[in-house]
């Protein structure tokens, strides 16, 4: 009795310790089957190497398996506006912030909050995913939007999305773009100190994995045609060659960025900040591209919108990170990289400009 008294207390705070999982829900509808991706000697040479730099944390070097996509049909359930959490029967459910490495850092599952209760009747469902996506566009991209592929396409009656309403304007804009072709689905904004009480819930599993930017052709495809018609892209005009530069950025600077632009002007490389661009500037400039040379950042998750390119990324030698080489071998883009020297505390990092300069001799 005391046990329980102690729980409600908890929950009442917004608190909750306890997880389940609902990987063999009843409820559980598989939509894809899991599938292994090979890599060519090339690919896995460089595969290790990242794996090395990370104690062999992941290692993608003998195959990338996808995850298998499925919904899961839910009832009463609770949804958590600070987070996107999903509680069912007083547990927090693991698939709805994605893995239980992710829980432990969500504010569902360690931070108290004063949550206002609501309740609601029909049919819901969200990609709502904080602290991870509030404004990054990696996780927005790649951990939130492709959750709806499955669900838009496979259900028919009204569904309500929820969603915060203070999302930034990109993700309202990039999120309202796909659901105009799905007139049964309507979104609904949560407070973020709210919890709904939910008669029936549907919750869409994850696409991509940890460090990785593959998306499944036909998604990727799909993502891609709803953002290029929603901010209006053009085609015909001639092709860029293009360098993201972080040199205003906190973290993962090119030290010696300044000896590259000679190299890349003498290859007619445009030097661009993607954070001085609005969002459809910056999707127009990526789907121009068929040259992008950068430093690892978010502002590569933009290679989503070009239509064909060839890519060198950067990467200090302790930090070999895989998101974008997984993006591009999902859409069949060329791929490169040029490992530099180890990063320091703020993984800034000098790269040999010989190595950059060799690759673009040979564009």
């Amino acid at each position: 009795m005391l046990k329980k008294l102690l729980f409600k207390l908890l929950h009442g705070a917004g608190y909750y310790f306890r997880y389940t999982s609902v990987l063999h829900h009843p409820g559980k509808q598989v939509m894809a089957p899991s599938v292994v991706q090979q890599f060519n000697e090339e690919e896995r040479a460089f595969l290790e190497q990242s794996a090395e730099s990370f104690n062999y944390s992941i290692d993608y070097s003998l195959g990338y398996r996808t995850k298998a996509q499925y919904l899961v049909h839910l009832r009463n359930v609770t949804f958590l506006g600070n987070s996107g959490a999903v509680v069912q029967e007083g547990k927090l459910v693991v698939e709805s912030v994605f893995d239980v490495s992710r829980l432990a850092k969500s504010p569902a599952f360690k931070t108290p909050a004063l949550l206002l209760p609501k309740y609601k009747s029909g049919l819901y469902t969200s990609v709502l995913h904080l602290p991870w996506a509030e404004n990054n566009n990696y996780h927005w991209f790649f951990d939130c939007l492709p959750r709806l592929y499955f669900l838009l396409n496979t259900v028919q009656e009204s569904i309500k999305i929820i969603m915060r309403s203070d999302l930034p304007l990109y993700q309202l804009d990039t999120i309202k773009f796909i659901l105009a072709d799905y007139p049964q689905a309507e979104l609904v904004f949560i407070g973020k100190h709210e919890k709904w009480q939910l008669e029936e819930f549907i919750l869409p599993s994850f696409m991509a994995n940890p460090q990785s930017g593959f998306l499944p052709q036909p998604v990727g495809q799909w993502l891609q045609e709803k953002i290029w018609r929603g901010y209006k892209v053009q085609a015909g005009v001639p092709k860029k060659r293009i360098y993201v530069s972080r040199a205003n950025a906190r973290t993962r600077r090119v030290l010696n960025e300044q000896e590259l632009l000679p190299i890349l002007a003498k290859y007619n490389v445009e030097v661009v900040r993607a954070e001085e661009l609005t969002y459809q500037q910056q999707v127009q400039l990526f789907f121009d591209a068929e040259v992008v040379v950068a430093p690892h950042g978010a502002g590569l998750t933009n290679l989503l919108f070009s239509e064909r390119c060839k890519v060198l990324e950067l990467h200090p030698a302790n930090l070999i990170k895989t998101h974008y080489f997984l993006l591009c071998k999902g859409f069949g883009f060329e791929y490169s990289a040029v490992v530099g020297t180890a990063g320091d505390r703020l993984e800034d990092y000098t790269v040999d400009v010989r190595e950059v300069e060799a690759w673009l001799s040979r564009l």
